[in-house]
């Protein structure tokens, strides 16, 4: 594993408060999961035991979202006059990417066969999401002026836990970091950096439904495991 990537699964874990369990060094987690090899993400922790099979439903909980640290000062600092980002624009667009990933990862359920819902239940599956180290490279809106040339739209990082809604345990998590598409050398528009932005959603948002039928099949998972087992 590089140092940068290291690095950066100590972020991902650190935005839900476990960046002990990131370092490498344990392969279990304080909270009783276990380092397992996963096939599609960057990292993925499961409880021994956990059976994923009774689960027909799920509750979406609201997506936690949160830039890359200094990136408002950092773009503004190499801006050109009258494209700087304000904290308004800022908030608004920490607003898209929460509503955008939200319909996407609820509706990435329904077409996989889960019912989404409000209320906890014996069948039902708490989904709890966050994006972090957003980093958008043209962050265009309103009074922008000039032209922009962009390779992508930029990059983030996902964050997912599931736990069971009538207990609370947690069964799961996983992370994983990527950029937008190459679409090579472009001119940024608005349009295209939410499209790029929704194209990745919703990759993501396509693992996590084929992951969890996986885990679906495997069912329940060995009380034995060993860290780093692939299932």
């Amino acid at each position: 594993m590089t140092v940068g990537r290291c690095s950066r699964i100590v972020a991902l874990s650190a935005f839900f408060g476990l960046a002990s369990l990131a370092s490498g060094q344990a392969p279990e987690s304080p909270d009783g999961l276990v380092k397992v090899t996963p096939r599609r993400m960057e990292v993925a922790w499961l409880r021994p035991g956990a059976d994923f099979r009774p689960y027909t439903k799920v509750i979406v909980g609201t997506t936690q979202v949160a830039f890359r640290p200094d990136w408002r000062k950092d773009y503004n600092l190499n801006a050109t006059a009258g494209n700087w980002v304000s904290q308004e624009q800022a908030d608004k667009i920490m607003a898209a990417a929460q509503t955008n990933f939200d319909d996407i990862f609820r509706d990435a359920f329904r077409k996989a066969g889960y019912e989404v819902v409000n209320d906890p239940g014996p069948d039902v599956l708490r989904v709890n999401s966050g994006i972090l180290d957003l980093d958008v490279n043209a962050p265009l809106g309103p009074g922008s002026v000039g032209t922009t040339w962009i390779i992508s739209a930029g990059q983030a990082a996902l964050i997912v836990e599931v736990r069971d809604s009538t207990t609370n345990a947690l069964l799961g998590r996983v992370g994983d970091r990527r950029e937008t598409q190459d679409m090579g050398r472009q001119i940024a528009t608005e349009a295209a950096t939410v499209y790029d932005f929704r194209l990745l959603f919703s990759l993501w948002a396509g693992i996590c439904t084929r992951g969890l039928a996986e885990l679906k099949s495997v069912s329940p998972i060995p009380k034995d495991l060993k860290p780093n087992q692939r299932l």
